[in-house]
């Protein structure tokens, strides 16, 4: 037999259930009701398998048909075909399925507290089976995932402004406090001026992530020089070295604050941070991405703040 083409593969293939059924219920027009199909039809298929084969399928047997010794040999071989189909039909509806329901996001840190299992909530409610692949990090590390296409959305702050590609909608503004250890001489003040933190000793995040650039500004702005400390990765470490006496930071509010700090307002009405999310313009969404992007960019009942 010469090698088969696809065009014949492709063809055998498709025959494979008119053999498998003659087998199962011992005649043509058996089968064929089996199935659904004209008998000429399963006829017609046989003949076709036969010839690409290279032997015939069925021989005469009285007044029926029998198989061939050919065709009771390929017969194992058309059912594992056929069950290997079945099962690769099943494994990726199961993955079709997962999908529809998987969302990812990326988010900031500090996010991951309130605003995330917030916005989430709010998507089980509509989508109980939803699946969820998080990825929580820098501001850096979020805006990166969500230029390279590996998350469905990301919130960040302040909003993303990048890629005309994308589209961002403001979630929130939230107010920023000044965090002094409870034994400080501002501890009993209920609110400072940014331009006070001259000679302060500030503890800060590292410049990747998105609330340093923007105390930063807030600070030059203010024309506030403080002295520069240790820089973290995460708004807990931060408030646990204020807690010990090793600096102050302007940080969002911990609701409630740790015990050893204090979180003064800042009367400069700038001080505040705009958390928004981000999402591809024009992308096919899975069901259950594109139910958190409506229902983060769309309503406003799930936010944590007003």
């Amino acid at each position: 037999m010469s090698e088969l083409t696809t065009s014949a593969l492709r063809e055998i293939l498709a025959d494979l259930p008119y053999l498998i059924a003659v087998a199962e219920t011992g005649g043509v027009t058996a089968a064929a009701d089996e199935l659904g199909v004209p008998q000429p039809t399963v006829s017609r298929g046989l003949t076709r398998l036969g010839e690409r084969l290279g032997a015939p399928m069925l021989v005469r047997d009285g007044r029926g048909v029998a198989l061939t010794p050919e065709a009771t040999e390929f017969l194992p071989y058309a059912h594992r075909a056929v069950d290997a189909t079945r099962a690769g039909i099943e494994s990726t509806g199961r993955r079709a399925d997962e999908r529809a329901d998987t969302v990812s996001l990326a988010f900031q840190n500090d996010m991951g507290r309130v605003v995330v299992p917030a916005l989430l909530r709010a998507v089980l409610e509509l989508r109980p089976g939803a699946r969820f692949d998080l990825r929580q990090g820098s501001r850096t590390l979020c805006t990166d995932a969500l230029e390279a296409g590996d998350v469905d959305a990301a919130i960040v702050s302040p909003p993303y402004a990048g890629e005309l590609g994308v589209q961002t909608a403001r979630l929130f503004a939230e107010p920023l406090v000044l965090t002094v250890p409870a034994g400080h001489r501002w501890a009993g003040r209920s609110r400072v001026r940014l331009r006070e933190l001259t000679g302060e000793h500030m503890v800060q995040l590292r410049p990747e992530f998105g609330l340093r650039g923007h105390v930063d500004a807030l600070l030059a702005r203010a024309g506030a020089e403080p002295e520069r400390g240790f820089e973290g990765e995460d708004l807990h470490t931060l408030r646990g070295l204020i807690a010990v006496g090793l600096g102050v930071a302007i940080l969002p509010p911990a609701a409630p604050a740790p015990a050893g700090i204090v979180e003064l307002s800042i009367a400069d009405t700038a001080a505040h941070r705009e958390i928004g999310i981000s999402w591809p313009r024009d992308v096919a969404f899975s069901p259950a991405a594109q139910t958190m992007i409506d229902v983060a960019a769309r309503t406003s009942t799930w936010l944590p703040h007003g």
